[in-house]
């Protein structure tokens, strides 16, 4: 069945970055319908024990929440689910070299906020669900897409309706149906590793600090939560070893996981829920097709090593929320490839520039070569010492 005419925009997606681009043109004046294959999220869980906290978590810099404040959805998330940290604390784990960021040196009061994904999830929905410009459809999974007698793009769905728009938005996912449906294509490869993450118990405080260690076998983080006696963890494993390791008892996976931390971050006592998914780089050749647009994931994926991609997507969405609003306030198409590739413009090269920065971080840590052993070492404590270049490092990972 053919829904009634075409919207204004058509988001395909309702994570974080669907959701974050439907409260963003809210007061643009567009029509706007966001499709999500899931069900609507139920009541979100706040409990302390460990299994009632989101194994999902995003580290979010000053500039992402900075945003959603302007949203009106940092408000509905409680201060007991958002975990400040002040300090960041890096290590290679085969030497001594190490360096410390804070967020005094900055002349800030904190680096960024660990929030679980489901609550940034619901603080959006909150937002969204109470605008009348805004209409959201749960449990609809997009099967084909297609076009109208104008040209415009029309997706069908499992159950059979179709939904046309100006504009259709893929907020999708680093597996975005809308990009292959558009035929975009995309560079990827596997990292051939996968990323184990839980929450832990800690037997002291975190003390309001992100731990970062680059082992081996890939890096390991451990991310502050609001209760600050656990921390989130996200340990990038190759994949000869995930398996062995997801198959250990809790008292065996703390054991492996402080023998990894090697005594240079808090020791962990117990864990949550295990979960493991495989990580891949991904970039789309071109983010904008005719009248169909990419952002987040669907755009560009990354590993997780530094936590840069939620914030990646934040600014996709930032910047295409504000080129809409800006051609329909001018009476321009906001569809049109001219207004695409502006967003386009602005985006990419940031994107390249930290995926690049990020596949350096992964190689360089990940190589066993003796001599680049040494020159990282003395590399991160010259850094840790040269305060103008440890200062603009900081900025870049507060996403200024």
């Amino acid at each position: 069945m053919s829904r009634d005419g075409p919207v204004d925009v058509l988001i395909v997606g309702g994570g974080i970055a669907g959701l974050a681009l439907a409260a963003s043109l809210s007061g643009s004046g567009l029509s706007v319908t966001l499709l999500e294959g899931g069900e609507q999220p139920g009541s979100v869980p706040r409990g302390e024990a460990l299994s009632e906290w989101d194994s999902r978590v995003s580290a979010l810099t000053p500039v992402s929440v900075a945003m959603l404040e302007a949203l009106g959805a940092w408000r509905h998330i409680p201060q007991s689910r958002t975990g400040p940290y002040q300090f960041m604390s890096v290590w290679d784990g085969q030497g001594t070299g190490s360096i410390r960021f804070s967020a005094a040196e900055q002349g800030a009061e904190w680096l960024g906020h660990i929030v679980e994904n489901r609550e940034t999830i619901a603080a959006l929905l909150a937002q969204v669900t109470a605008s009348s410009r805004c209409d959201v459809r749960w449990a609809t999974r997009v099967s084909a897409l297609n076009r109208t007698e104008e040209g415009l793009p029309s997706v069908s769905t499992d159950s059979g309706d179709r939904y046309s728009a100006r504009l259709l938005v893929g907020a999708d996912g680093a597996r975005s149906p809308i990009r292959t449906l558009a035929s975009m294509r995309v560079r990827e490869w596997s990292y051939q590793q996968r990323a184990i993450v839980a929450t832990v118990a800690l037997e002291n405080d975190h003390a309001g600090t992100c731990y970062q260690a680059f082992l081996p076998t890939g890096p390991l983080a451990l991310l502050p939560l609001a209760d600050r006696k656990k921390c989130s963890i996200v340990w990038s494993i190759d994949d000869s070893r995930w398996e062995s390791l997801m198959a250990l008892d809790e008292a065996e996976f703390c054991a492996a996981l402080n023998a990894a931390i090697a005594n240079r971050g808090p020791v962990v006592s117990g864990v949550g829920r295990r979960a493991a998914f495989p990580l891949r780089q991904c970039h789309a050749v071109d983010y904008v097709d005719d009248r169909v647009v990419l952002v987040a994931d669907a755009a560009h994926s990354i590993h997780p090593l530094a936590g840069q991609g939620i914030n990646l997507g934040l600014s996709d969405v930032r910047v295409l929320a504000q080129e809409l609003a800006e051609a329909a306030i001018n009476g321009l198409d906001w569809g049109d490839q001219t207004v695409l590739r502006r967003y386009q413009r602005q985006r990419k090269t940031e994107n390249l520039a930290m995926m690049a920065a990020m596949e350096g971080f992964k190689r360089g840590f990940g190589s066993d070569v003796p001599l680049l052993r040494v020159l990282r070492n003395a590399g991160l404590s010259w850094v840790d010492g040269a305060l103008p270049l440890k200062q603009w490092l900081a900025k870049q990972a507060l996403g200024h």
